[in-house]
């Protein structure tokens, strides 16, 4: 994986978000943080642990101690969120463009201690599980907005950027 394909990957990540986050402006504050028992409860939720994880992966990619998972409660409202939201897409774009091949290539011990887990990968890997990860949940907040408030949501494969980005 070369420098320019993870960068051309991330900036299809923060792409789709963007287009996610034009449903997501599509419903009230109180349905954002509204429960709806799915994955990671609400609209919020989900877009905060998102967060949170790729916060964290980025500071183990950076050989950083993980920060604390942030609280979903400390995000009352949308536009707090997407706040965040905004630096932590500026703070991961940065790192991402500043990785040469040997960085990508470097192979990195990581653990998530909750879950027992200890490995060794690659850091290019790494991240492609932190796009992927995105998809993920992309897909459920998607999923949420449609079913739940029945809103009109959006395409977000990345064949899509492609084309718009050509």
């Amino acid at each position: 994986m070369t420098p320019e394909s993870i960068t051309r990957l991330f900036d299809y990540n923060y792409w789709a978000f963007e287009r996610v986050w034009t449903c997501i402006e599509q419903i009230s504050d109180e349905q954002f943080v509204q429960p709806l028992g799915y994955s990671r409860g609400s609209i919020r939720d989900q877009v905060v642990h998102l967060m949170s994880a790729t916060r964290r992966w980025v500071e183990r990619l950076q050989m950083l101690p993980a920060s604390p998972h942030l609280t979903f409660e400390d995000f009352t409202s949308k536009a707090a969120t997407k706040t965040m939201w905004d630096q932590m897409r500026t703070n991961v774009q940065h790192y991402i463009r500043s990785l040469d091949q040997a960085q990508l290539d470097e192979v990195i011990r990581w653990e998530i201690s909750s879950r027992a887990l200890i490995s060794h990968s690659p850091r290019w890997e790494l991240l492609l599980h932190v796009a992927n990860h995105g998809t993920d949940h992309r897909a459920q907040i998607l999923a949420m907005l449609h079913e739940h408030f029945r809103v009109v949501t959006v395409e977000q494969d990345m064949v899509f950027y492609l084309v718009e980005t050509e």
